[in-house]
């Protein structure tokens, strides 16, 4: 039952993403789906990004291990999306850019455009190794196949619907798979709360369970926070490439301010499945394998069946995106500007789908070679989202940023971020957080004492 559910949705979902190569035609087509995504698509496409593999699987084991306090987490990420809807959706679907840092090559210069794509593309590459590892274990779990070829099955679709769909065919399977994870999510927390019901509920929950800061601390709960709104307020896979696809202005911040409810209800479902099987199944299940285990010994095999396939949409949609994003980045951040002629739009879409399949496998080379160091390939994304989010945030608005101080900032935050990794986390604060201070300390006092920027630059703030 299991293996025919996610053999066949593989199999449908790439024949679809692949069905919409007819309709890519230049680097706009593949970046941006020409930059037309009405409001349901769009809040579709934004739904299944987010609530990704990492959300349905870490935070459901995430949930059962701490109880309530995992919920500073969500805060914060549900803020990091409203700061993006009201700071920058409709100014950056007005700028018509491709990428963050396009934003950033506008706002300050060149400079702030190359160190921030490297830390884009350096992320990027190090999430889709965790998403192949991901698909692996959930194939080789489930189906018997063996870990190689089930990581050959998870890049293969990946690949063909990020290099044949482009944005389009990402955007529209995303949508689909929207309505697989609502509904298989919905369906899942309605079976665990009739288990749960039938033993006692969540009377076998530990005292405190359910109250703040019992897990954590207060400094946790904020380290919680800040990092969860750092990493939504400067995605660029996930948020930004789909503001720059909307139709419009009108409907990028719309389909901004619906994903906040919808994400919401995403987390809560996570959240129940996470409390439920902590009811159900006792304190003794490693936190990553809660979800799983619900699935195969708590649920029937056909809801299981959904439920894996959901697990599967997920991953499939985050890792589309991510894939797609650094190709993009690659052919406009540095293929067109370092380029010694103009290139054109047909050019540009080749040398991205050429970046697909070049990152790809190298994404799953480090998979197959280096899969014991998941945890600093994860902080990879964390590095780029201390350099991006100050710099990106304080320059559309402050007038005040100066060029040099914008670039100085993503490498102050990007930097200090990875030493305070180094150094094991002092205080046990998450790197973003020094990461954010000495960013914006750097931005303000360089500001100081160089040079203002130009019309130009400040012309971002006339949209």
């Amino acid at each position: 039952m299991y293996v025919a559910t996610i053999l066949v949705y593989l199999v449908v979902i790439v024949a679809i993403g692949v069905y919409f190569k007819r309709y890519v035609s230049g680097v706009e087509d593949f970046a941006l789906a020409g930059r037309s995504l009405g409001l349901p698509v769009l809040l579709g496409t934004l739904f299944a990004s987010y609530i990704g593999g990492a959300t349905v699987v870490g935070w459901t084991g995430s949930f059962y291990e701490m109880g309530f306090d995992w919920w500073f987490s969500g805060i914060g990420a549900l803020l990091g999306i409203a700061l993006a809807t009201f700071v920058m959706a409709e100014r950056c679907r007005k700028l018509e850019q491709f990428t963050v840092p396009d934003l950033l090559a506008l706002r300050y210069d060149n400079r702030s455009r190359y160190v921030s794509a490297a830390m884009i593309i350096f992320g990027d590459i190090a999430i889709v190794t965790v998403q192949i590892i991901a698909i692996a274990g959930v194939l080789v779990a489930f189906t018997g196949l063996d870990r190689i070829p089930a990581m050959v099955i998870g890049v293969v679709s990946f690949t063909l619907i990020s290099l044949f769909g482009g944005m389009r065919g990402v955007a529209f399977t995303d949508a689909l798979q929207a309505l697989l994870i609502f509904g298989g999510l919905l369906a899942g927390v309605i079976a665990i709360l009739g288990v749960g019901s039938e033993n006692g509920g969540f009377a076998a929950l530990p005292d405190g369970y359910f109250q703040p800061l019992t897990s954590v601390g207060g400094l946790g709960a904020f380290g919680l926070a800040i990092a969860a709104l750092g990493t939504t307020a400067v995605s660029q896979s996930l948020i930004f490439s789909r503001i720059f696809s909307a139709r419009d202005e009108r409907t990028a911040k719309r389909g901004m301010l619906l994903l906040i409810p919808a994400a919401f209800l995403g987390y809560l479902f996570v959240a129940v499945m996470g409390y439920g099987g902590r009811a159900v199944l006792g304190p003794d299940v490693v936190p990553d394998d809660v979800f799983a285990t619900a699935v195969t010994t708590l649920m029937p095999p056909v809801l299981g069946g959904l439920l894996l396939a959901v697990i599967i949409a997920a991953i499939v949609t985050s890792t589309n995106s991510i894939l797609l994003s650094a190709s993009v980045n690659l052919a406009r951040d540095f293929y067109q500007q370092l380029a010694p002629r103009e290139t054109s739009s047909v050019e540009l879409r080749r040398v991205g789908q050429g970046a697909v399949v070049v990152f790809a496998l190298l994404s799953f080379t480090l998979a197959v070679l280096m899969p014991d160091i998941v945890t600093a390939i994860v902080f990879a994304y964390t590095l780029y989202s201390a350099g991006l989010l100050v710099p990106l945030y304080a320059g559309f608005l402050w007038r005040g940023a100066t060029p040099t101080a914008g670039m100085l900032s993503v490498i102050g935050g990007g930097g200090t971020a990875l030493l305070w990794y180094v150094l094991g986390e002092p205080f046990g604060l998450p790197p973003i957080v020094p990461a954010i201070v000495v960013a914006l300390a750097t931005i303000v006092l360089v500001s100081l004492f160089t040079s203002r920027p130009s019309q130009e630059q400040l012309r971002v703030f006339d949209v």
